[in-house]
């Protein structure tokens, strides 16, 4: 309650003062927003005079403002039915339904009120509000401008077109509308909002000022702390994010996606020097444990702010076995989403189809594929398209949900090759239905970690059969999925270890990739920094791939090599990890008496006609050990650079001795890193090697490319009574 204790003694009711006067002071004691005053005196009237509509209708306002929205419901609509006439009623009715979790009925309460009042600007942007929570944005859009139409400087309208405009992939205009509304009104809301539209551009230099703004109108706003913490853990400042977190923590202490962040950002994604990854993991494991016992004595109001909010993504790039630990994370996911269902009153979604559609004889196999890059992206290029490709048409049925909002020739290509493809803005119920509906054989989720949507659908029983398959390479942990899609080539003995799921491996390399027809656009490497006449080291990983722990793999090479260069790339989507990175690896080299700058180079993200012609121009692909780059070490292969790779022991660190061992390049593949810095080296020091390895490359290549071994496989696979 927010009263002013001194105002509300003299805020009681004053027998012999007009009733009409004793009304407009409780009103103004609201307006004021004194509620305690204002309460306690619209109770007194009422206790006069039951049938004072006004203070019916206001005290149910304050009932709404407390969050007591079904007392607001009955306060308000008594007043209605003393006065079903007033506009204002209707939408503030419509308001506490809404609270209430009653949709259609607060859109019929604002239809009632527009109905009395066609210009009614709160009623259009709350039936907007309502709109936008059922994720039917259009309408929402629609009502937002009518109410913008009317009133220009409502601020409140403003800034929820902006979050429409965000949800519907318009993220410039988003950024453009909260601008404008924040020149009408600078509230911690809107500069929580243009944080997080910033946030999706990757301009974290610029959010991060944005969430300290909204903190400075309100030290209490708790999705700024939330979103301040994530912006400065993906700038790679996780200590900084958890203090942010423990704000948030103790703003929320119930708040179920805090507690989980709070140990999953204690994951670095850029680990420092000399870091104990074995502390980190355990710490991570006893936070897991805890938050898995607190979980399993609670009822999470809102499962969906916590399954695919915080994905423990970066656990991954630790050379271990993950299953245990993602199991768990795994389990606890599908058991919110179960949750979730259950209070969406869609008790199929947690249950459904666990046996076969029923399909005629001949009908062919109906395969779902859910995916958030439907479009130019490593993951499509790899394996989704060849799918598409090459799947017989006439035996199987590709249904395609696509969760992205990008689109390009490839979007189109899909379109094409589906028999339906579904595609736009939907809610986590909405295509869980279309799912269900469609009555899938298979559904098949390419990347799972890489998108918040993607793993909340994965964490549901959609289809009688679920699989993954290396988008992101690492086990799911979801019991809801059956099977992950490998490679004979991509996985040792052993790799049943490290999967919660049936391991499926598929021939080769698992995947028909179409090689990439690439016009190389001459670049000068002396101009971009690069020393002619010595070796040049191409580093094309992402940051986090990098481990500390082969930081002197580099410094190796340098030493034996003499004088070299390393060429890394920065991605405008994770600049501040690739500053961390180089300021690591240049401290190896300070301290083993190099000077860095005469060793590393950072070029931003080059586009493929300017990156093929550096590959080109290189000496060697040093591949990132522990996780290796599929599509990086394949853009090598098509321009004939040697690669130097070890084989790692789980599938994510295979990818580079997978592809040089499909083309009987086996010298090429190390079983360590002092074997990896002699080759390296052997290679920049003997250009006669260098020509033979480039010439072995361009003579075996062809056997990567558009094999579909692995497709006939997937067929046979898909066709089997276990996976159908």
């Amino acid at each position: 309650m927010f009263g002013n204790p001194a105002n509300q003694a003299a805020a009681g009711f004053q027998p012999g003062v007009p009733l009409h006067l004793q009304v407009q002071r409780a009103l103004g004691l609201h307006q004021q927003g004194q509620l305690d005053a204002a309460e306690s005196l619209y109770t007194a009237i009422l206790a006069r005079h039951a049938k004072q509509t006004e203070c019916l209708h206001y005290l149910g306002v304050i009932k709404y403002q407390q969050g007591r929205h079904q007392e607001a419901v009955d306060l308000i609509k008594k007043a209605i039915n003393l006065d079903k006439n007033n506009p204002e009623a209707h939408s503030n009715l419509g308001l506490a339904l809404h609270g209430n979790g009653r949709h259609q009925l607060a859109l019929d309460s604002y239809a009632r009120a527009l109905a009395l009042n066609p210009r009614h600007a709160d009623a259009l942007n709350n039936r907007g509000n309502v709109h936008r929570d059922q994720n039917r944005l259009e309408l929402a859009l629609a009502d937002y401008d009518s109410a913008l139409a009317l009133r220009p400087r409502f601020a409140l309208a403003q800034a929820a077109r902006a979050d429409v405009l965000h949800r519907l992939g318009r993220t410039h205009d988003a950024l453009a509308a909260v601008d404008h509304a924040l020149t009408l009104q600078a509230t911690p809301e809107l500069h929580n909002a243009r944080g997080t539209m910033l946030q999706a551009l990757h301009r974290r230099d610029e959010a991060l000022p944005c969430f300290e703004a909204a903190l400075g109108c309100d030290p209490t706003h708790l999705a700024a702390w939330n979103h301040k913490a994530g912006a400065l853990y993906l700038m790679g400042r996780r200590d900084e994010a958890l203090a942010a977190l423990e704000q948030a923590a103790a703003l929320a202490p119930q708040a179920a996606d805090i507690r989980l962040k709070q140990a999953v950002v204690k994951l670095h994604i850029i680990r420092p020097a000399g870091h104990d990854l074995a502390a980190e993991r355990e710490a991570f494991a006893r936070d897991l444990d805890a938050f898995d016992g607190w979980l399993a004595q609670q009822k999470v109001p809102n499962p969906l702010a916590v399954v695919g909010g915080c994905h423990p993504f970066y656990l991954s790039y630790h050379e271990q076995n993950n299953r245990a630990l993602l199991a768990q994370y795994g389990a606890m996911c599908a058991r919110l989403l179960g949750q979730w269902a259950t209070q969406r009153g869609l008790p199929a979604l947690s249950t459904a189809a666990t046996a076969p559609a029923a399909r005629k004889a001949g009908a062919p196999i109906r395969v779902g594929v859910v995916s958030a890059h439907v479009a130019e992206h490593p993951v499509w290029r790899a394996i989704v398209r060849g799918w598409f490709s090459e799947l017989d048409r006439e035996r199987f049925e590709l249904h395609v949900y696509s969760l992205g909002s990008q689109e390009d020739g490839e979007t189109a290509y899909a379109r094409s090759r589906a028999a339906v493809m579904h595609q736009g803005t939907r809610s986590e119920a909405e295509w869980a239905r279309l799912i269900l509906d469609a009555k899938l054989d298979v559904l098949i989720y390419p990347e799972l970690g890489m998108d918040a949507m993607a793993p909340r659908l994965a964490a549901l029983r959609l289809a009688p059969r679920q699989l993954a398959t290396w988008g992101h390479p690492e086990t799911t942990g979801l019991p809801t999925i059956d099977a992950y899609l490998s490679a004979a080539g991509l996985e040792a003995d052993d790799a049943q270890d490290h999967y919660s799921e049936q391991l499926v491996r598929l021939p080769n390399l698992g995947c028909h990739y179409e090689p990439a027809t690439v016009e190389t656009e001459h670049v000068d490497l002396a101009a971009l920094g690069v020393r002619p006449g010595v070796p040049l080291f191409v580093c094309p990983g992402s940051p986090f791939k990098y481990a500390p722990e082969y930081d002197h793999v580099l410094v190796d090479i340098a030493q034996r090599c003499g004088p070299c260069q390393f060429l890394f790339f920065s991605n405008t989507q994770a600049s501040h990890l690739t500053d961390l990175l180089r300021a690591r690896v240049a401290q190896a080299f300070t301290q083993a008496g190099l000077a860095p700058e005469q060793y590393l180079i950072s070029l931003p993200w080059q586009p493929p006609a300017r990156f093929y012609s550096i590959l080109r121009q290189a000496d060697v692909f040093l591949d990132t050990i522990g996780f290796s780059g599929f599509n990086t070490a394949m853009q090598a292969v098509d321009c004939a650079l040697p690669i130097v790779t070890v084989e790692g022991r789980f599938m994510r660190g295979r990818f580079g001795s997978a592809i040089l061992r499909r083309m009987g390049l086996d010298h090429l593949v190390q079983p360590n890193s002092a074997c990896y810095v002699d080759l390296a080296c052997r290679l920049a020091a003997d250009p006669a090697m260098r020509d033979s390895v480039r010439a072995a490359i361009a003579a075996n290549r062809e056997v990567l490319y558009r094999d579909t071994a692995p497709i006939r496989e997937l067929e046979r696979y898909l066709e089997q009574p276990s996976a159908v």
